[in-house]
């Protein structure tokens, strides 16, 4: 039994972009190319100074290192399952939920410098009139792109797991394609992103939201220093925020694409031949939802361009921190008011 892939210059194509080290390298050129567009029209971001922004930059250091800690992460997974280790008939579930996970552990981190830094005893009592919740210094747009890259998770994870069928053992692992007019030929079963690895991944992103959520309101409710460093604490803050949001998005983004990826294959298949029968002519064969699964498969490269774009952003501003140096914050003083922390 050989199933046939007709392949063409587009598949060709596709098979390059099959391999995330080079969506890696595709987002690096992006990077350097906008910061080399925005330097070139003066677009380039003031350096903070004062106090307040070298209270902030050990919190900007530890989100960059984060960012290269996951891309280091994500290269090795890919280069040992791809080149070392032939893991072939395992339920490999690890491949789409560690994004998650280490983005995730990351955010933990960068939420425990912040509970440091947030014991830190005021100079002066501050009172300020914006309401600080978790919400308060993240990124509008950056979080509605987070949402929509969790949402796409979920209803990938239900959608796929709900096509998927158990194997002998009872891990729903399986995408079972039955040939059209044939009921005496056995259907295809294809490897497919079940529930087997759904689960781990919705478990995965359950606490990679928890943890983002946390660390959010951790960087919004600790005090501010003194009056006069409120308007450069709230700009680092949003930084930070901004910091965070991305990395939760990228791991988001990286889960969505291995899982892309998976369901891709599926799509893929197109005929059937069992030598001996049909006169050696192959089965033409479908999956209803192949349209869905091809669009998948060329998506998955973009998504994971995007959450590398994410991650080296946030890496970047691993220079940026080093480059803060401590002197007068100049910032005007807040007014005083009534100060609500949720």
């Amino acid at each position: 039994m050989v199933h046939h892939f007709g392949w063409t210059p587009l598949d060709l194509v596709g098979a390059a972009f099959s391999l995330p080290l080079v969506s890696l390298g595709i987002a690096a050129l992006i990077v350097a190319g906008a910061k080399t567009f925005s330097r070139g029209r003066g677009g380039s971001p003031v350096e903070a100074t004062g106090i307040a922004a070298a209270r902030y930059a050990s919190e900007q250091r530890v989100a960059g290192v984060v960012a290269v800690a996951v891309l280091v992460l994500f290269a090795a997974q890919d280069l040992t399952l791809g080149y070392v280790v032939n893991l072939s008939g395992t339920i490999t579930w690890w491949r789409f939920a560690m994004p998650l996970v280490w983005t995730g552990l990351g955010i933990v981190v960068v939420w425990a410098v912040v509970l440091v830094h947030g014991t830190t005893r005021p100079e002066s009592p501050v009172l300020s009139g914006t309401r600080r919740t978790w919400l308060g210094f993240g990124p509008r747009a950056g979080l509605v792109g987070a949402g929509m890259a969790l949402a796409a998770l979920v209803v990938t994870t239900f959608t796929a797991g709900s096509a998927s069928t158990p194997d002998g053992e009872g891990h729903y692992v399986w995408l079972v394609i039955p040939v059209p007019n044939e009921a005496q030929i056995d259907p295809i079963r294809i490897v497919f992103y079940g529930w087997a690895y759904g689960v781990p991944v919705l478990l995965g992103a359950a606490a990679l939201v928890l943890a983002t959520w946390a660390a959010l309101r951790g960087n919004a409710v600790r005090p501010y220093l003194r009056p006069d460093t409120v308007s450069a604490e709230g700009a680092a803050r949003r930084t930070l925020a901004s910091s965070i949001v991305r990395l939760a998005t990228a791991g988001t983004l990286l889960a969505l694409a291995g899982a892309w990826r998976l369901i891709g294959d599926a799509g893929s298949v197109g005929s059937l031949t069992i030598l001996g029968v049909n006169d050696d002519q192959p089965y033409e064969v479908a999956w209803r939802h192949a349209e869905f699964a091809l669009a998948a498969r060329w998506g998955a490269p973009v998504l994971e361009i995007a959450a590398f774009v994410l991650l080296l952003l946030v890496a970047l501003r691993l220079l940026r921190a080093r480059r803060v140096t401590p002197g007068g914050d100049g910032a005007v003083p807040a007014p005083v008011a009534a100060e609500v922390v949720r």
